[in-house]
């Protein structure tokens, strides 16, 4: 391989003069300026300019996903410098781009580069004749739009610019530009600001330019915040755009957002005592030393800005600090927002033209930055793998092992999100008993430490309860086999042996499904369990067909083709008698079930049993087809609708309907079976709160969860006190805002008068760590579950992680056989909280389901679907949606039958 020319210091410092002698507009080649471009360069006329494509310059208007997308086509069709792929597409087929810029001897052999560069980075190998790599992506928020219009002017330049400097540092580089990481998003909040533009620009910030309407455009068609996704790879953007990083393994990665209108400019470092213990100090060093390139831009440019506060590096799951655990350098970059064209700030009129300058600036800062620091990147990336492999090497634990019985594709589910994370994954070759818990093969994979991405699979797998700071701008912990709910440990060095080991996933592993027989022929019904991860996708595409089904609310033996078989709580059984299609076709049916959810679907020759429920029993209860109904709108937090909507229609495939909160009145709710809701209740006025009541009693589910279980107490059951500490939702309001958020309820205790002198006041600048300590910002806790309780189906440990983000709980029910989930004695699992919190949470009810009427109110105090990664405890949701309405009237026994006559009405 040809080696690469090293920088000399003359060009090194040419590229800092073109940064540092950048006015703050510069000029344009033609037409109007293009914000942030040094002046004096030569461009190549050519190559389009994004004004010649678009009609008009960055900054005149936001830019639209489908305009970047013809940008970036015209850019690479003119340039030898650019090469163009698409790496993915969006929930709403929007496709994701990934232009791959360097000089044209690089892009000629750019494959052979790419996996020289690979394989040193997995050996742990100085590569000192591979390229740099840096990724520069832009507006992962949708509504922070200057990144994406900054990534056309950035590109522009890279392709065009006849400049020494700029030359001689893409002969050692390439560039992987991503111009928008969120599309979805940034085409919402593009229509929004273009629609509310007048010709004259308004700057006050009530403008309705600038109040953008729920449910914004900082998120993807879910309404998920995607730069919560890099480690979760719960949507098709993270998905491939993942694949995309770890087919490059960047030097640097950047990562270019906006915040409030009254800020200046940040960029990374974050707080250092906010950095994940797991990050090599190494990163942090470099991470400063590049800090010093954009200081320098920023202050040829008159533009203030600051770094190492607000702002952390502890959560892997965010764009600027996934990198810090594999290498890499991740830089964070935050501008303030005009949040339209032209906006009032503390500074005076911010333009929108002037935010994507800086966004510019800085781009090039990294570039000209890491090229400078070249040596140091390098060695990051070797150190970084030998390093972890002798960390490894000293583990007490030699590998990790999870899994569960009865529901393999759940199992699959994490070994597949750690394979799409580079780590190696193996099939379990024989049994193993770790920490009492014993391990099957077909049930199990496990996963050895020693391999270079040892510290990312070790804050995947770690519990974490010691922190040496306890304020964080995301969540404190993420175990992944909490989150899916499974068995896992650590084995031992003194007894692991490689013989655990089986084959390695190298592809998405899929769990097998099976139907008993191959024709319907005597067969009176089929039945499969509900322990199945796609159990309720299973159900939805019944219900679809028309198929007629029924949920065992006790265990039953039944008679299968191949003999008896014990069937718990949960299972649903198809009646072949009671269909209108033919059994043949039903048959077919349930075999494509079977396959595509990897289910084992039973065949029950008659519907007399040797144990317990027989088929036509009372208590086989009839499923119908649920209509359910999301509230979402004003007042409802839109990540928490999301989830909901997200996990229903695309998880399981069960269509929803949503309306909002403010138009309940116009609802007409004989057309719903259930009503969801995480909030927004508290828009119902009276008359309506009446109607939803009355419906409830009629035979309709309510599902609330969140801050919305703790109203449905209040108001549509109407019990007395209940919770009491901090809010449980998330800080949705301003999700810029590092710390605690204003209407965040602080734990207070009161002090009795003994006579001694009272404590001294605490300090006015300590408030805000003060304030920090009393909040659960994202904690896993345990809970205890009753498995014979319908919101508790399926599941076959009495012990359950779920993800807490509040202090408020739910009082223990009178009736003690409502509440299916309870927290433990000690339920801290993993995560920051305080004692008074651990202590508070302790013994209350996560998850209860009262009958009022003939109808069922369920309520979850957590959010059991987090983030869309938290499968472990997402068949609660399943359960209330799907078998709210099997739950029975129960009360305290020994308590007069007449105090619960409304509860025990009609059924």
């Amino acid at each position: 391989m040809t080696p690469l020319p090293r920088p000399s210091a003359a060009t090194t410092l040419l590229a800092a003069l073109v940064l540092l002698l950048a006015p703050g507009v510069s000029a344009a080649p033609v037409g109007d300026p293009l914000p942030g471009l040094p002046d004096g360069v030569d461009y190549d006329p050519a190559i389009p300019t994004p004004e010649e494509v678009l009609g008009w310059t960055p900054g005149t208007w936001h830019v639209r996903p489908e305009q970047i997308t013809r940008y970036f086509e015209a850019l690479a069709a003119a340039s030898d410098r650019v090469r163009l792929e698409v790496y993915g597409h969006t929930h709403e087929q929007r496709p994701l781009l990934l232009a791959t810029i360097s000089t044209p001897e690089n892009l000629a052999r750019v494959e052979e580069l790419r996996a020289a560069h690979v394989d040193a980075a997995r050996s742990g190998e100085r590569a000192d004749d591979a390229p740099l790599v840096v990724w520069m992506g832009y507006s992962v928020h949708g509504n922070e739009p200057s990144g994406a219009n900054a990534s056309l002017v950035v590109a522009y330049h890279l392709a065009a610019a006849r400049d020494p400097a700029l030359e001689e540092t893409l002969s050692r580089t390439v560039v992987l530009m991503d111009p928008v990481i969120n599309p979805d998003g940034l085409g919402r909040f593009a229509h929004w600001a273009n629609t509310y533009k007048g010709k004259q620009l308004v700057a006050e910030g009530w403008h309705k330019e600038h109040t953008e309407a729920w449910p914004y455009g900082r998120t993807n068609h879910y309404w998920f915040d995607l730069n919560r996704d890099w480690l979760l790879l719960t949507h098709p953007e993270s998905r491939g755009r993942i694949a995309a990083y770890h087919r490059w393994k960047p030097h640097l990665l950047t990562d270019h957002h906006e915040m409030g209108t009254n800020r200046t400019f940040f960029f990374q470092p974050g707080v250092p005592s906010r950095q994940n213990p797991r990050t090599p100090a190494a990163n942090l060093e470099l991470t400063r030393a590049l800090a010093g390139h954009h200081a320098a831009a920023l202050d040829a440019a008159g533009e203030l800005y600051y770094s190492e506060e607000g702002f952390d590096d502890f959560y892997y799951g965010k764009g600027s600090t996934y990198p810090d655990v594999q290498g890499s350098v991740g830089v964070l970059f935050e501008q303030a927002s005009s949040r339209g064209h032209l906006q009032e700030n503390a500074w005076g009129p911010l333009a929108f033209p002037d935010t994507i300058a800086n966004q510019v600036r800085t781009s090039f800062s990294s570039l000209f930055g890491a090229d400078a620091l070249r040596d140091r990147f390098l060695a990051l990336r070797s150190d970084a793998t030998r390093t972890a492999l002798d960390e490894a090497a000293a583990d007490d634990v030699a590998a990790w092992v999870f899994g569960v019985p009865r529901d393999r594709a759940r199992v699959d589910a994490l070994a597949d999100l750690l394979r799409r994370h580079d780590i190696a994954v193996h099939a379990l070759a024989r049994a193993v008993e770790v920490d009492g818990v014993r391990y099957e093969p077909g049930e199990a994979y496990v996963v050895p430490v020693r391999q270079p991405q040892y510290r990312l699979l070790s804050s995947l797998f770690e519990t974490r309860t010691a922190f040496e700071d306890d304020t964080f701008y995301d969540v404190s912990t993420w175990v992944m086999p909490m989150a899916f709910g499974l068995d896992h440990g650590g084995v031992p060095r003194a007894s692991f042996d490689a013989g655990l080991l089986g084959e390695r996933v190298t592809d998405e592993p899929r769990a097998a499904g099976a139907i008993d027989v191959d024709r319907p022929d005597g067969v009176v019904a089929y039945a499969f369990e509900w322990h199945g991860l796609h159990a309720p996708r299973a159900l939805a595409r019944l219900h679809a067909a028309d198929v007629t089904c029924q949920v065992a609310t006790r265990p039953f033996t039944g008679v299968t083709v191949n003999g008896a078989h014990g069937f718990d709580e949960g299972t649903v059984v198809v009646p072949v008698g009671a269909q209108d299609m033919e059994p043949a076709a039903l048959h077919a049916l349930l075999a494509g079930v079977a396959a595509d959810d990897g289910l084992h679907v039973r065949a029950l020759s008659t519907g007399l049993t040797p144990g317990g429920l027989d088929l036509g029993s009372p208590d086989m209860e009839p499923l119908s087809a649920p209509r359910p109904v999301l509230l979402v709108g004003s007042g409802v937090s839109s990540y928490d609708a999301g989830e909901v909507w997200h996990e229903l229609d695309v998880r399981w495939g069960q269509p929803v309907a949503m309306i909002d909160a403010e138009d309940f009145g116009r609802l007409d709710l004989d057309d719903v079976t259930h009503v969801l809701l995480v909030g927004g209740g508290e828009q119902l006025d009276d008359d309506e709160l009446d109607d939803l009541r009355d419906w409830v009693r009629g035979g309709g589910v309510l599902v609330a969860s969140g801050d919305a279980a703790h109203w449905a107490g209040r108001a549509v059951l109407r019990i007395e006190g209940g919770s009491g500490g901090g809010r449980s939702g998330r800080r949705d309001s301003d999700p810029e805002a590092p710390g605690p958020g204003p209407d965040d309820d602080v734990a207070t205790a009161d002090t009795e008068d003994d006579g001694e002198e009272p404590p001294r006041s605490p300090a006015y600048a300590d408030y805000e760590a003060d304030r920090a300590k009393t909040l659960v910002s994202g904690t896993i806790f345990e809970t205890r579950l009753d498995l014979t309780h319908p919101l508790a189906w399926g599941f076959v440990r009495d012990r359950l992680p779920v993800f807490r983000t509040g202090t408020r709980t739910l009082d223990r029910s009178d009736d003690p056989y409502a509440d299916a989930l309870v927290y433990t004695d000690a339920p801290r699992l993993s995560g920051y909280a305080n004692d008074e919190n651990i202590e508070r949470i302790a013994g209350t009810t996560a998850a209860t389901a009262s009958r009022l009427g003939r109808g069922t109110v369920v309520r979850i105090v957590d959010d059991v679907l987090f983030r869309g990664y938290w499968r472990g405890a997402s068949k609660v949701y399943a359960n209330a949606l799907y078998f709210g309405g099997a739950v029975k009237s129960t009360r305290r026994v020994g308590e007069d039958a007449s105090s619960g006559a409304e509860e025990a009405a009609g059924h």
